[in-house]
């Protein structure tokens, strides 16, 4: 995977004529990067999930200045459109590609496989404590279990909204138009009934996204439903302490008849389960509903996204599972020339709240105006995901956050319940074969369930039969004695 380095030439010579580097004011975990003398800086590549923003060159040259006047090191970012990340950092990660941080999590780019086939650097403490101070002081001791794998750490975790929290986002313009309630929506016959009459009255749209929802945590009257590897013939029964290989179906039944009933009922959009340009049909206030994660702020920055407003309502109680921790980590690559510096400049980044805005909003004045000491953004402005960037709690209040948004996430992060196999990541290696083969098949039949494409009744014992053919016992038993010595060893 060839990408252009950038360079800034001129501000390179200057700082190199300069010969002396000063500090930041602050801790930057980067004193043992800075060569001082004028000598080259050292350049780190970092790998992220978005599309490249608007105006690259010109932020990117404003934040190098900083790093090279604080640490001698400059940043090379490059990102990756969300439709190639994946593919693309495997090609990266199996081709020995020159890059140092890469986003990485359970949902793209899988970290426990990254780590697990020796692609990730393991982050000893020694290493975290000497290189990231201010992420370990910073991050709860706690979450740190959530991302071991086989009692090892292989990334840092980017600090954001920690808990899972299931919930769904409605149109406004539709909603108040035929005069609906959204609160009263309690469980998968009243939200059925919702959707139903957004389809009546408008038949040029599309009610609902669609499919895909995260079922282990919309409507249940206790805990989210415990799964391994979000694979729901592996469910955790905390009551009996037992994986189950079919529970799970039994306790969701209701979410995949709703999902057929939204797809036969052309509820949805044909291309459902395989839709790339969402955001577009948001923008366009061409689907009405769908599933959104429940988190601080989230009305807001689905404005800032869609240029819509919405109703976003809870459907589910918050936890936090091993999943949520490992939902963004930026990794090293075990094949770093500078695994160090590269720890020391996203150390750099997540507690110097200066630089870190940069990255967020791009330039004032270029990006974006400051009103009332918030931040609103200009056409044409540079755009990044600042949960993939380090602190998100850095970020400066946009015009449209509610006051307190920051310390309430935080209060969420804090309080929010723990899975009870919160940190449990399974050792693969006696089971590898089945295992994958087990993965494999659940490929084939999630989309099928979870977009309404077939009937569920008949549809689950055809995939159960495949994984008992594949294994699944022997997978099973492996995996509730490592449950057992995980919860004894708690």
């Amino acid at each position: 995977m060839k990408i252009k380095k950038r360079t800034m030439a001129l501000a390179l010579a200057s700082a190199m004529l300069t010969g002396t580097l000063a500090g930041c004011g602050g801790s930057n975990g980067g004193g043992d990067a800075a060569q001082g003398g004028g000598s080259e800086p050292t350049e780190i590549i970092w790998m992220i999930r978005y599309d490249e923003p608007k105006n690259y060159e010109a932020v990117m040259e404003a934040v190098n200045e900083k790093l090279r006047e604080d640490l001698n090191m400059t940043l090379d970012l490059r990102f990756i459109a969300p439709g190639d990340f994946v593919t693309k950092m495997q090609m990266a990660m199996a081709g020995g590609d020159d890059w140092d941080l890469c986003f990485t999590s359970h949902w793209a780019n899988n970290y426990a496989s990254a780590a697990g086939k020796g692609a990730l650097l393991e982050l000893t403490p020694e290493m975290l404590q000497k290189n990231a101070p201010d992420v370990m002081k910073t991050i709860p001791e706690h979450l740190w279990e959530g991302i071991k794998v086989n009692g090892k750490i292989y990334g840092m975790m980017d600090y954001q909204v920690m808990y899972d929290q299931a919930g769904m986002q409605f149109l406004k313009s539709a909603i108040d138009e035929q005069n609906i309630d959204v609160n009263t929506i309690k469980d998968w016959d009243s939200l059925n009934k919702t959707i139903g009459k957004l389809a009546e009255s408008y038949p040029d749209k599309y009610a609902v996204r669609g499919g895909g929802v995260a079922v282990t945590d919309m409507f249940l009257q206790e805990k989210p439903i415990s799964t391994i590897m979000t694979l729901p013939f592996l469910m955790y029964d905390e009551e009996t302490q037992k994986i189950d290989n079919t529970k799970f179906f039994e306790l969701v039944a209701p979410a995949l008849e709703s999902y057929k009933l939204w797809k036969d009922s052309n509820w949805t959009p044909a291309d459902a389960a395989t839709m790339k340009d969402e955001n577009t049909l948001l923008a366009q206030g061409q689907i009405l509903s769908r599933y959104q994660r429940i988190k601080p702020g989230v009305e807001t920055a689905l404005k800032t996204s869609t240029t819509q407003d919405w109703y976003v309502v809870p459907m589910g109680e918050p936890v936090i599972n091993t999943n949520a921790a490992q939902s963004a980590i930026t990794g090293v690559n075990v094949n770093s020339e500078h695994p160090e510096e590269a720890m020391q400049l996203y150390n750099y980044i997540f507690s110097n709240k200066e630089v870190s805005n940069m990255l967020f909003y791009g330039l004032e004045g270029q990006d974006y105006e400051m009103v009332d000491g918030r931040v609103k953004p200009l056409e044409n402005a540079w755009v990044a995901p600042a949960w993939q960037l380090g602190n998100q709690f850095n970020a400066y209040l946009t015009v449209n956050d509610e006051e307190g948004i920051w310390e309430e996430t935080m209060k969420g992060n804090e309080e929010a319940a723990l899975d009870p196999l919160f940190g449990f990541v399974p050792n693969r290696e006696p089971i590898e074969t089945e295992l994958a083969t087990c993965e494999a098949i659940w490929t084939e039949y999630k989309d099928i369930l979870y977009y309404g494409l077939q009937d569920s009744s008949t549809t689950i014992p055809e995939m159960m039969n495949k994984l008992e053919k594949a294994g699944l016992q022997k997978v099973t038993e492996e995996l509730q004695k490592q449950v057992d010595a995980f919860l004894a060893a708690k």
